[in-house]
């Protein structure tokens, strides 16, 4: 039985209120975060399990930078619809993404025996603060 560790989602995005949609591939199973709401999700640590998140696209675009915060043991993708792709191994990240379409995504994995990794960590999506 593979290990695994429960990832908090939190949508924090109170300005723009857009819904977070998640993907869990292990469980093929997808969840809709609404705004100040978050889930808990097991995250195994073997085998090809991953989390897949973004914004829901809606009317317009968001008006305010995103922000994600992202555990530092994790494994992750980063894309951004045809423009970039960020890969990341190391300490703990915050992305900023610029106003504009929602049109990133984050695929996220629990590397396996190198790196020390705790029972339980979050990922939070929120708006950036006026000043940076």
């Amino acid at each position: 039985m593979s290990k695994a560790i429960d990832i908090i989602v939190k949508n924090d995005l109170t300005m723009e209120k857009r819904d977070v949609n998640i993907y869990h591939h292990s469980e093929n199973s997808a969840h809709i975060i609404s705004p100040g709401s978050s889930t808990a999700l097991p995250l195994k640590t073997i085998g090809e399990d991953y989390l897949h998140i973004s914004v829901i696209r809606g009317p317009g675009n968001l008006l305010r930078d995103c922000q994600l915060n992202i555990p530092p043991w994790a494994d992750f993708e980063f894309s951004l619809e045809g423009k970039v792709t960020i890969t990341h191994r190391g300490n703990r990240t915050l992305l900023k993404i610029p106003a504009g379409p929602p049109a990133w995504q984050l695929k996220m994995t629990a590397p396996g025996k190198s790196r020390s990794k705790p029972k339980k960590d979050f990922i939070t999506v929120d708006e950036s603060s006026a000043d940076g």
